[in-house]
């Protein structure tokens, strides 16, 4: 299949943040997603704050926000599944908490943020164990392994 991810840094940021659009990709790949293409946002947490309170009537911080959009491209006809916006410094913080290192937990919520994108949900609890053992495999290809309670995005 022909992805494309694009990864937008708003906030800057010193420390590696991994390889997000291999991770991304990877994601799609699992899901047999059809051909298109996402974008990965790292963000400030006062933006993330913004976006929260006006998409989705929250007004706090939140480490990943998933909007997925669907529109097909005219000219190739490929889905632009959508926007998975992570606060970098949220995303640092929990690492620190889950002693992993940053790219560690930025893989992880870009993974829940892509499966977000691709309709899984984390509503009622059958769900949600069906996402986190999604999750699971696909950190485990990148090397990663949490705990479930590290998993609790």
């Amino acid at each position: 299949m022909t992805y494309q991810v694009q990864i937008v840094h708003e906030h800057s940021c010193e420390e590696e943040t991994g390889n997000l659009e291999a991770v991304a990709i990877s994601v799609l790949e699992h899901e047999n997603a059809p051909p298109g293409a996402l974008s990965v946002v790292l963000t400030s947490d006062e933006r993330i704050r913004e976006m929260n309170h006006r998409f989705a009537r929250i007004d706090r911080a939140t480490d990943v926000l998933a909007f997925s959009d669907g529109s097909r491209d005219p000219e190739t006809g490929q889905i632009y599944f959508g926007d998975v916006t992570i606060a970098l410094p949220i995303a640092r913080q929990q690492a620190k908490r889950a002693n992993q290192t940053l790219a560690a937990e930025l893989t992880l919520l870009t993974i829940h943020g892509v499966l977000h994108l691709l309709g899984h949900d984390h509503r009622d609890e059958d769900e949600k164990n069906r996402m986190w053992r999604t999750q699971a495999e696909i950190l485990r290809k990148f090397g990663h392994s949490f705990e479930p309670s590290e998993l609790e995005t």
